[in-house]
Order: C-alpha cells, then structure tokens, then sequence
C-alpha cells in the first residue's frame, strides 16, 4: 500500500507530533505504525457506525476511497468481456419496445431530484407505459454503495457504480433515471464518455436551485447539522458542487421550473405557514400547491424528453403490446469537436466520440483461424480487392460500417453518399427494421425505413461496399439458410485463407447500371476500375455483418507499414503529436509533395500547434495496371525519408488499405473520412484528387478528346470543403509549385512576375512530366546550371533535388524493366496474399509474383539449395516413419497438387476453365498431401473393376498442428478409406504427425476414435462423400463419391500394404517397366 502512494506517510507526524527523527524511527516502522492506526480508525468507525456516535479518521490515513482507486487503476488481467452470442442490442429493443437510455439528475441536496424523480417514474411507468427504473443515490448507500463515505475519491466511485449499473439497464432497454449530487464536473463527463462509447443516450438533468432555498427546503435537516457544526463535507457549504457547463435539460426548481402560476401559489402558501401560530414546515402545510410545482417541473421534464426523442409516450399499453412498436430515436454522439493544439492524437471515426476507435473485430489468433469454429463453416472465395475491402471494414477504416452492405445501405450510399445506421451500430441493413434473411431487404417495409429514420444517425459512406458473388455461391448460401438457425459464412481470399466470418448473410442482386452511374457519373465500362471489379464480376451482391477478421498479412515485405488505426493512433502518441496532417500519395514521392507537406505543417504551426505530424499515408489497395506499384512507391517514400526530404521526426509513413476506385469528388470524401478514423485531424488535398482521364474507347464513341478529365480537376477539392459528412475535418490547401531554377526549390509562381520571366526562371514539373523521364531513363542533371534550355520539351535529365538520388534511382529501375513480363504482372499483383510455405520450399519469381493460379508455383528444395521433385526425390520412409509432403495447409480450401508433368513437379493450384479452384464444400480440417515415391497405377483395375487414379497415395493428416505448403512431415499411419470418384480408386490414407502432441497415445483408427471422438472419424467419411457436390448447381441432386468396402477404415496392416504396392509400381513407372499409357505419357519422371 505504502509503495503505491508513498506521499501519503513520507515525513508525516506520528501521535502527537513526534517526529521520525525525533522517535529516532526508520521510515519503514514509521509506516507499519500508520498502517495499524489507520486500521484501528476503520475498525472502530465500522463498529459505531450504526450507534450514531461519530468516530473521526485521522488526515494521514487513506480513505477506502483513496485505496480503491489504487486498485482500479491498474486494469484487470485475464478477464474478458462475454458478447459470445448475446443478444443484438436491436433485437432487445424491438422485443421490449424501447431503447434504454439514463437520465442523470444533479443538483444540490434539497433541489428536488429525488422528489421530481419519484413524480417523473410515476408518470412516465403508470401513465406513459414506459419502462423506467430510479436509482436513487440515498438509496444506493443502504447497499451498493454501503461503504462509501464523502471523500473526492469515494463519491468518484459512487458516481461509477451508479453509471455502471445504469449502462446495464439502459442497455436492456430500460430508462435509468440516477438522482445522485454527483458535484464533481470529471465524474459525470466520465459516465458520459462510458455511455457515449457504447452508443447508449446519456441525458444530464441540472436539478437548479439556489443554496439559500435548498437550506430553507432541508428536506434531511443536513444543512441545519452544518450550521451547527455537527457534520462537515457538505455539498454546497464547505465542500464544492461544479454545475453542468453544458446539460441536455436545465430544470429551475426555485421557480417551479418556470411556471409563474405555480411558483406564485407556492409563495402564497409559504408565508402563510410563516404566520401560522405553531411554527410549520411549508412542505407540510402546502401539499396541493407543492404538488402543482412538482408536475410544473415533471411536465417540463417529459416534454423536453419526447422532443429529444428519448421516450416515446405514444407506446401501448403492457395489454396492447404485442406488434413491433416504433423506437424513439436515441441521442447523437457523434460530435466532432474543433480539434485544439495541445490535445493528444485521437480518432475521429463516424457514429463513435471522438477519442474513441471503433470496436475491435480483429482475431490475431491464428490458430483460431485453422479451428473447427471456422472449418465447418460455409466457404465463400472472394477476390483479392475485396480480402481488401474486408481489411478495411475489419480494421475499422469504414466506421460505423460492420460488413459489406446490405441492399439498403448500398441503395443509401448510391444515392445520398451516406447511409443511416441506429445505435447498434449495425450497418443499415438488418439494424433498419428491413433487413437480412433468405428473402433479402424488404423494402415494402415502411415501418422498418420509418423507424431507421427516426432511431438512425446518418453519416458519410461516399463509396460502395459489398462483395459480388457467382450465382452458384449464391445457391450455396440459400442452401445454408434452408437448413434453418444462425447462418455463418467464412470468406476465404484467392489463396485460400480464411480472411473473416460473416454473419446472416443476405444475397442481393447486382444492379451494374446503377451502381455505375451513380458512384462515376458515366457509362464507361473501360474505366479501369469498373471493367476489372464490376463488370468482370459476380451477377449478386453479398451483404451481412463481420463478427471477426483476420489480421490481414501479405507477407510481401510491407506489412510492416500495414498498421490499423489504432496502432497509428499509439504511433502519433508516441511522438508526441497535437494535430496530425495526412497526404494521400499513390505516386512517389518528390519535391512538390515535400513542399505541400512542409507547408501543411508550416500553418499548423502558425495556428499554434507545438507538433503536428505528418502521416505519408500511400494507397495499399488495388489500382489500375500502370500506376507505380505499391512496393516501389513505399520504398521511395522511405528512401525520401532516409535522406531527409522529410523529417523522420515529425512523419509516419502507414500505408492505407483501400483500394482505388477513380471515382473524382465522390471518391476524395472516401479518402479523408476513412483517415479520420486514424486521427488525422487535416487532409492536404491538391488539385484533381482521384482523377482520371476518360477511357480511348469512350472518348472516340462520345466525341470527347483523347486525355478529358472525367470530372472537372477543381471540384474535388471544392466537394470537401462544403462535404457534410466531413465533420471537422481541416482541408490544408496549397497553390502549383514550380522549379525554381536559381536555387533548385519548389516554390509558388511570385506575384507580379511576367510570363517569360516566368518561363526563364521556372520549370513545371508534373506527375506526367516525372513519368515521362522514368521512361525515358534519365539520370540527375549534374547541376542547375546543366539543365538543358529545351529541357520543358525534352526533359533529358532530372533537375537536382527534384528528387532524392536514392528514389530517383529506385524509380529509374522500375521504368527500366518495368514492360519485363514479370514486373507488369507484380505491378497488378500488389496487396494480394500468398500462400504460406514451408523453410525448404520456394516460389517462382517469390519477389515478383504472388497470385495462386497459373503464375503462382512452390518448389522444394534440399539442403544445398538446389531444386527436387516432391513425388520423386523425397524419400517415402526416413527410418521407421513415413514422409508426407503438405499440398494444402489444414484450415485452407485451394486446390493445390503436385503437378506430375512439369519438371519438378512443382506445388501449384489445380485451375478448371482458366479459373483456380477452390473447395466449396468447406475448409480443410486436416493437411492433404501425398506419399513421394508413389504412385495409384491408372492401367490396374482393383476386385471391383476400378481403375486407379493415376496420382501419388493421398495423405490426409489429423493432427492439431496446420503445417505451411511445401512441408515434409514425419508421420504415423493410422488406416485408410478407399474412395471411388468417377471409376477411379481413390486411396486416402489417414495419419497423424509425430510431432502432434497426441501421437504418442493414438496408434489406429480406434485410438483415434478414442481420443479425438467418433465425430472426427465420421466427418472424415463424409467429406470425401459429398465435397464435390457442392461444385454442382444442384448439390442435393449431385451424385456423391463412394467407397469399397462399405466406407470401412482399412487396418494400419492393410494400409501398409497399400503403400508397399503404389510405392512398387512408381519405382515400375520410373524404370520404364510400367505400362506406358496416354495418362503416362507426359510425366515429369526425372532421369
């Protein structure tokens, strides 16, 4: 105790006034003896405290107070919050029909809290059928707050277990009504702050009244015991009471909350008690007339509280309820305050207070991510911009947004660029009153749309997010739906991880035209962005909620700079940033830039700043084919930073995840809404943000020149500075910069100067000027003096300090090769994820290319380095064990497999029609790979007429540990199943890794059966049943695999032998003994 508030006993007086030095006592006995007098106090005040006899503590003990706020700084390890299927806030308030919300009374004692509180529950529970609980602070000290005293820090504490106790009632859809004194300022702006986090009203009531009625009112006779001198610490008197600066409702109780009649009545009957022969209270002689200033104030109270929206008195009554009722609008919190130098870094996200970051929905669990939680969920395969849309959504960049849309929030942002979402948070689908299911949005539902209005709060979605799907996902998910209960789907990214779960999902139609027309403006179907990502993709839409997302790695060198907001948030804190200015870059960095950021920063300084800081935020999402790839801008930027461009000091360098979408002013208010959830409190914005020329093809079929801009260069700009979803955003705006050739600085074009004198001393170099010398492949001019006089017409070389010599050198390396096959494929290949792989494995072109598919190859590789065959060069036994050779990872679902004709026989995605496969049926629970130096003969037919399979002896492994592809894992056989697909004997081995910490204990089949559950066993069986059926267009109708021997697991005895003779036959294969067949013909058999 002593160590955590040591100012509490150093060089303090003992009894007395002996002193440490004069007892001659160490500090230690010191505090060992405060402690025991201290504890003595407690025991004795706890004793009398019932007798009515009053029993001082000394000024050097601490109170309970002063200890427990001790304990309740440090937070709590190893508890977590339970949501784990609670439920939706929506759902309770539509079952009790009404949101909660606390209304919280402060006031002098004796200005009439608890009186009106009581008159108010009456009337609103009786009269107005609303469901309302009064939690009155007199009331809390006979038991919640039973030990607490009149400290600071005890009635702190009062304050957080009242809030606390109402958050819980108000959450279930209750009005807590909290009548406390509550006369700390902090306090009650901390109970707010708890509220607002959670998006629950918090309405502060300013019960007013003067001291001098309340000590004529002394309803305790509390104030008559001061005067006296009995007690000390009153509210008021000798202890402090800070009003409300700025309360929802102010009720004037000395006036009867302004009712003249009323207040003139009371006077009346006040000076009659005055007068009256036996001395009487006014409160026992005016009943009639104080109750008529009680309903005054109780009148005043519920009006303001129906304007506000909080109750809603047209309710029915508890024998009418029974249909849904409309829910009152709950109060707004998302207000963004005008950001003050001197204020830490906070975020500034849509639909939450500012300070706060949206709700976390990341798993970083990685080994919840190969669980059975999520492998027997419904597999939907998404592409790589929507793993990058999902990584937005999940790291809260889109806030309020949970998911992709539903169909009413995308119809929302199409056509106000904003959408509604209520208090929940949901993201206007399911939260509206109109929402998810297997029918979709109903958007006949005028109750559900009226509702969403009344309860919503509207915020900035300038940008359309949802995920199109093939219309066999489609079935898919409608057949998941039929089965009935909670629906739950994982989507899966082109590598086949698991990226996140999504919750109810709803399947909508696509409407392409609209989408288009109104997010572009223009029917260009060669746009960039639309052809790849719109018109190339699914025919329906997929909507819902994201209940957890992965923690997205591209493993490609730069998740490094992937941070989510709230890892920038702690970055600007870190160096000590009051304001925070954001430069979008999706091109590098050069000396134009520098200068619109050092001058961003150089007039937050003038508006008095001590420390802005700068966030060098590059685009990370798709972009279109000839744009700078990502990984070359990222280490041009930080090449700008290493040589000093830019000061390290005072910039983050944070990629931000979106993609790209070219959609001009539309787009630009994406870009500075999203980066306010990080805490940028500014966005430079330049000329023609999100830009882009109109396509060759559309510009000849419209008589539009080749090069038009699409949208007007100075409307974006414009649009955020009249936007109304940008709150309080600042927009740092600078003027063209040119090249000043006397000094080799970017500066603005002087007042006054003529146009030659212009032309003589200025260079105007644009993005398209700095392209064209990457083209050309210049080196930096040896001086200013060196820049050639045509250099506007043929820009020979880079003028210096245009750019740093190590970015300039970085870029000229790219445009060299950047037409080279591979590069043009990396520059389209940028933010998109790569299976994991093995340490002995390596992927083609692993620095260039990425994308599973027919770019994408895994080979291994032996200790010298050098290139081997999985099938033919890993040996099939290494001492006693077997050796397996992972093809797909446990907890993935593409369809990779070693490919038997390249040399090789690299890893590579199975691709049907031009398209890479992937499992529909579910993800892996298991690692699938096969047994080098095998082979399932195709010419041998089994007892049954089956033919082999022509493959090496599949491997399904069982164990609890999810190995990366490429990996040789030593493992025990345990059985096998022999499966017939399409009149092919498939052989599927079951086996379990050594390194599985159960291995030791399982042995065969029935060991497994008794240690991992009959349930696994099962589920194996019915994987390789049915998990091409899901392929199919009509899956219950699609004909299943089969298997000998009515699906009984072979013996390890018999498994054995199975392997003894696929391993003879491929020795038969590579010597030339096998029969040679077509299926044979073009293997890779390494000589």
């Amino acid at each position: 105790m002593s160590a955590r508030r040591p100012d509490l006993y150093n060089k303090r007086q003992v009894n007395g006034g002996i002193s440490e030095a004069k007892a001659g006592m160490t500090q230690g006995n010191t505090k060992i003896i405060m402690m025991v007098i201290c504890g003595m106090a407690v025991l004795m005040m706890l004793m009398f405290k019932d007798s009515g006899k009053s029993v001082q503590t000394r000024g050097d003990c601490p109170t309970m107070g002063q200890l427990r706020s001790q304990v309740l700084v440090k937070a709590s390890q190893d508890i977590f919050f339970d949501t784990f299927d609670a439920i939706n806030h929506t759902d309770r308030i539509r079952a009790v029909g009404q949101p909660g919300a606390t209304l919280w009374m402060t006031g002098l004692s004796g200005s009439g809290k608890s009186t009106i509180g009581k008159a108010l529950e009456r009337r609103l529970v009786l009269d107005d059928s609303v469901h309302m609980y009064r939690l009155d602070g007199d009331n809390l000290r006979f038991g919640l707050s039973k030990d607490l005293r009149l400290s600071a820090e005890d009635r702190a504490e009062a304050v957080r277990r009242a809030y606390e106790v109402s958050l819980m009632m108000a959450d279930s859809g209750t009005l807590s009504l909290v009548s406390l004194i509550s006369p700390y300022r902090k306090d009650r702006d901390t109970a707010r702050e708890v509220h607002e986090r959670l998006r629950i009203p918090f309405i502060e009531v300013f019960v007013k009244v003067d001291i001098s009625v309340a000590e004529e009112r002394d309803p305790k006779g509390l104030y008559k015991k001061v005067r006296e001198g009995k007690i000390k610490g009153m509210t008021g008197i000798d202890a402090p009471y800070e009003k409300p600066l700025k309360p929802e409702i102010t009720l004037n109780t000395g006036t009867c909350c302004e009712n003249t009649a009323a207040e003139e009545r009371l006077k009346t009957c006040k000076s009659e008690a005055k007068n009256l022969p036996v001395k009487t209270k006014f409160q026992d002689h005016c009943p009639p007339i104080l109750e008529q200033c009680i309903n005054a104030c109780v009148d005043q109270l519920r009006d303001e509280l129906i304007a506000k929206k909080v109750i809603n008195t047209n309710k029915k009554s508890p024998q009418q309820i029974g249909a849904p009722v409309d829910c009152p609008k709950a109060a707004e919190t998302n207000k963004h305050h005008e950001k003050q130098p001197g204020e830490e870094a906070m975020g500034h996200a849509d639909g939450y207070p500012d300070g706060t970051t949206p709700p976390n929905v990341i798993e970083e669990n990685e080994e919840f991510w190969k669980s059975d939680t999520v492998t027997i969920l419904q597999p939907v395969t998404i592409r790589d911009v929507d793993v990058q849309w999902v990584q937005v959504i999940g790291e809260g960049w889109a806030a309020p947004l949970k998911g992709p849309m539903r169909e009413s929030a995308l119809v929302q942002a199409l056509h106000f660029n904003s959408m509604l979402v209520d208090p929940s948070g949901d993201n206007g689908g399911g939260s509206s009153g109109h929402g998810p299911g297997p029918a979709g949005t109903d958007f006949g539902d005028s109750k559900g749309a009226a509702r969403m209005v009344h309860n919503g709060e509207r915020v900035s979605m300038p940008v359309p997010i949802a995920i199109p799907v093939s219309s066999h996902t489609k079935m898919l998910i409608n057949r998941a739906q039929k089965k009935g209960g909670k629906v739950q789907l994982v989507l899966v990214s082109p590598a086949g991880e698991p990226v996140a779960i999504l919750d109810d999902p709803e399947v909508y139609a696509f409407r392409k035209e609209e989408m288009i027309t109104r997010s572009w403006g223009s029917w260009d179907l060669h746009h960039p962005y639309i052809k790849e990502n719109i018109i190339e993709a699914g025919e329906y839409l997929l909507g819902g909620e994201l209940s957890k997302v992965r923690r997205i790695k591209y493993n490609d060198g730069l998740d490094q700079w992937r941070l989510t907001p709230e890892e920038l948030i702690r970055k600007f804190k870190e160096k000590g940033a009051d304001g925070v200015f954001a430069f979008q870059t999706r091109n590098p960095t050069h000396a134009g830039h520098a200068h619109l950021m050092k001058d961003g920063r150089k007039q937050l300084l003038e508006k008095g700043y001590r420390n802005p800081v700068l966030w060098l935020s590059p685009l990370g999402g798709w972009t279109k084919s000839d744009d700078v790839p990502l990984d070359i801008r990222v280490k041009q930027h930080q090449a700008v930073l290493d040589e000093g461009m830019l000061d390290k000091a005072w910039t983050v360098l944070a990629i931000w995840p979106s993609p790209m979408v070219y959609s001009g002013p539309t787009e630009v208010q994406w870009h500075a809404k999203s980066r306010r959830v990080a805490g940028a409190d500014y966005f430079i914005v330049g000329r023609d943000p999100a830009g882009l020329s109109y396509s060759d093809e559309y510009a000849q079929a419209h008589n539009q020149k080749k090069g038009d801009d699409v949208y007007e260069p100075d409307h974006g700009r414009y649009v955020l500075q009249v936007s109304p979803g940008m709150g309080k955003l600042g927009l740092l705006a600078s003027g063209a910069v040119h090249y000043d050739k006397t000094d080799g600085e970017m500066k603005p074009k002087p007042a006054g100067i003529t146009k030659d004198e212009f032309n003589n001393r200025f260079l105007k170099i644009s993005g398209s000027k700095m392209r064209q010398m990457g083209r050309m492949m210049v080196d930096v001019c040896d001086s200013i003096e060196a820049i050639p006089a045509t250099w506007s017409e043929d820009p020979k070389c880079v003028p210096p300090k245009f750019m740093v010599p190590s970015g300039w050198k970085i870029m000229r390396e790219y445009y060299k090769s950047k037409d080279e096959p591979l590069v043009k494929a990396n520059a389209v290949l940028q933010s998109k994820q790569i299976p994991t792989i093995a340490k002995q494995a390596k992927m083609v072109n692993a620095t260039k290319v990425g994308l599973p598919g027919e770019l994408f190859a895994v080979y291994l590789t032996n200790e010298a380095g050098a290139t081997i065959s999985p099938w033919h060069d890993v040996p099939l036994k290494t001492g006693e064990h077997f050796n397996m050779v992972v093809e797909f990872p446990k907890g993935t679902n593409s369809k990779f497999e070693v490919q038997k004709e390249l040399p090789f026989n690299p890893i590579k995605q199975d691709v049907k029609n031009k398209v890479p496969r992937h499992y529909t049926y579910g993800m892996s629970f298991f690692n699938n790979g096969l047994f080098p130096q095998t082979w399932e003969d195709g010419s041998l037919r089994d007892e049954e007429g089956n033919l082999g399979d022509n493959d090496p002896l599949d491997v399904m492994e069982i164990g609890s540990i999810s190995y990366p592809m490429g990996s040789v894992v030593p493992v025990k056989v345990l059985g096998s199943l022999a499966m017939v697909d399409s009149g092919e004997t498939d052989w599927k081995v079951i086996a379990i890794s050594l390194e599985d910490p159960d291995s030791s204990r399982i042995n065969d089949i029935a060991s497994l059966k008794a240690i991992k559950g009959d349930a696994l066993v099962d589920r194996i069986v019915n994987w390789l049943r049915f998990y091409k059926t899901t392929d199919k267009k009509t899956p219950d109708e699609a004909s299943p695999n089969t298997f000998l021997k009515n699906a009984e697991y072979q013996s390890v005895t018999e498994t054995l032998k199975v392997i003894e003779h696929t391993n003879q036959r491929w020795s038969m294969l590579r010597a030339g003994t096998a029969d040679k067949t077509d299926k044979t013909q073009h293997f890779w058999l390494k000589e």
